[in-house]
């Protein structure tokens, strides 16, 4: 601390007066601990005991001690933030997975850049360039269709920065991935389907090219080949994940002679978006046909019939590929290995029940 003293208007003199700033080496020595229990309490308190972290607190609330956060940063030279790409920040069945990361990352001292990719290449690529100039220390990847190898050429910085692809992925993926079970996810409702009763379902796609396109498909084919129904292509509607996609959808199933009596669609947003065109033709669900979704987004509940789905883990989803990033930032072995994979369940509600009579 510097204090200027003015004697006369002639003279100025300086004193300096000397403050002791405390440590991490004195909160460690009222702690008890180690400097480095001290910085993990701090920087990572789920990688200590509870007991060590409360003896830390109560240490650094006694000495004064502060984070310098910006000299920790330089040190480590990280930006303590990480980045996060979704393909569509509208669409609701990302809130969760958003929601999830940042319960992980805030707690460690990491904030989050979120950006959308726009689904559309060159947008992704200028989203990303963005992530990087404003320096983050990691990716969460959202979406499926980004070509993460043109990503890493184009934002040179991606080259040393790790990324971690959650829900979508590509096939060919260069990076660690959390996803679900898809392909079990679509035998579900299709055995919830051939339970009720249907003998004739139909399939609404995702988009072309699409990895989760792809699972569900199969995961749809091996459904019907294992309760012994015939596979018809003709009950399979090209779609995408949103909500004009089911209405699309929907007058193709109103103008079929031979219509299947239950739908299985990739998303809860193309369901609903079949369930109300429908609605407008004066069809009902599930009286003229059922139909279950995948995703269960909260409005699932709500919506009017509430609708089946098969239910993803989102939280749980953003959770771990956040724990996941984190570790590789830190140069850890991810915990939960490099691509885990995790489970879904049915959730039955009213648009599907036993077929009409014929």
């Amino acid at each position: 601390m510097v204090i200027i003293c003015a004697r006369n208007p002639f003279s100025i003199r300086t004193v300096t007066m000397k403050t002791e700033v405390p440590t991490i080496q004195d909160v460690a020595r009222v702690a008890g601990v180690s400097t480095a229990t001290v910085s993990r309490a701090l920087s990572y308190p789920e990688r200590v005991s509870e007991k060590a972290r409360r003896q830390v607190l109560e240490a650094v609330e006694r000495t004064g001690y502060v984070v310098n956060e910006a000299a920790r940063n330089l040190r480590q030279q990280r930006a303590n933030a990480i980045g996060v790409i979704a393909p569509d920040l509208s669409n609701p069945f990302f809130s969760s997975i958003i929601a999830g990361i940042e319960q992980i990352a805030g707690p460690n001292g990491f904030g989050m850049l979120v950006t959308e990719s726009s689904m559309t290449g060159q947008g992704a690529f200028d989203h990303a360039s963005l992530l990087a100039a404003a320096r983050v220390d990691g990716f969460v990847v959202l979406d499926g269709q980004i070509d993460l190898g043109r990503l890493r050429n184009r934002v040179t910085s991606l080259s040393q920065v790790p990324v971690v692809s959650a829900c979508e992925y590509p096939e060919d993926l260069p990076a660690p991935s959390v996803t679900v079970d898809n392909t079990g996810g679509a035998e579900k409702a299709v055995r919830h389907l051939a339970d009720l009763g249907h003998t004739k379902i139909g399939h609404i796609t995702g988009p072309r090219g699409n990895i989760l396109t792809t699972t569900r498909l199969q995961g749809f084919r091996a459904g019907l080949n294992s309760i012994g129904l015939p596979v018809r292509e003709d009950f399979i509607l090209p779609g995408d994940f949103n909500l004009e996609a089911g209405k699309l959808a929907a007058e193709i199933w109103r103008t079929m002679d031979d219509r299947p009596t239950a739908m299985f669609c990739a998303s809860d947003q193309q369901a609903f978006g079949f369930i109300s065109q429908l609605s407008r033709q004066g069809f009902r669900v599930p009286e003229d046909v059922s139909v279950i979704g995948f995703d269960d987004i909260e409005v699932s509940g709500f919506f009017v019939p509430a609708l089946t789905t098969i239910s993803q883990p989102r939280l749980e989803l953003g959770r771990m590929s956040a724990r996941m990033l984190l570790d590789r930032i830190n140069g850890e072995s991810h915990r939960e290995g490099l691509h885990p994979q995790l489970d879904v369940t049915l959730v039955v509600r009213d648009s599907t029940a036993a077929p009409r009579p014929e």
